[in-house]
């Protein structure tokens, strides 16, 4: 029952809009929700991809609640891709993904295009996409179940 995972993916941080990260308390306060409620169901290993805004908010969700002791057992595994940050992004950005980077309990090094394939693996995908995105195709092709973050704020 325990060795369920979920993989959290979306857009890049340098695809990611003003106004989407005007809403990241929405989004945190959804990831806090729905990361819970799946480790209540057996859920204990989350692999984030760093290099998506919603994987680094993921991330950081799961380390809050393990600290917390709310999720106790929860496993980040961080999926790196391609560089770190891009040259633009945020510093407060860049200072959480190298604190993810030391608190996650392994790394994935993977390329842009095998992120979303090893996604597709895992057992429930937590996402942010636009609804009719290639990636949501992709995702809705391989019937794994997933939770669109962006269709819920």
């Amino acid at each position: 029952m325990y060795d369920r995972n979920v993989a959290v993916t979306g857009c890049t941080i340098e695809k990611t809009s003003r106004y989407d990260r005007f809403r990241e308390n929405n989004i945190r306060m959804e990831l806090y929700r729905i990361i819970l409620a799946l480790y209540d169901e057996g859920y204990r290993m989350f692999s984030c991809n760093l290099n998506t805004y919603i994987g680094l908010l993921a991330a950081d969700t799961a380390i809050i609640l393990r600290e917390a002791d709310k999720c106790p057992e929860i496993h980040l595994s961080a999926v790196i891709t391609g560089t770190c940050y891009p040259a633009d992004t945020d510093k407060v950005y860049c200072a959480l993904y190298d604190d993810l980077i030391k608190k996650a309990d392994s790394k994935e090094t993977l390329s842009e295009k095998d992120s979303l394939t090893g996604a597709l693996a895992a057992s429930h995908i937590i996402c942010y996409y636009e609804d009719f995105s290639l990636e949501m195709q992709r995702i809705r092709m391989s019937a794994t179940p997933c939770t669109n973050i962006r269709k819920m704020i």
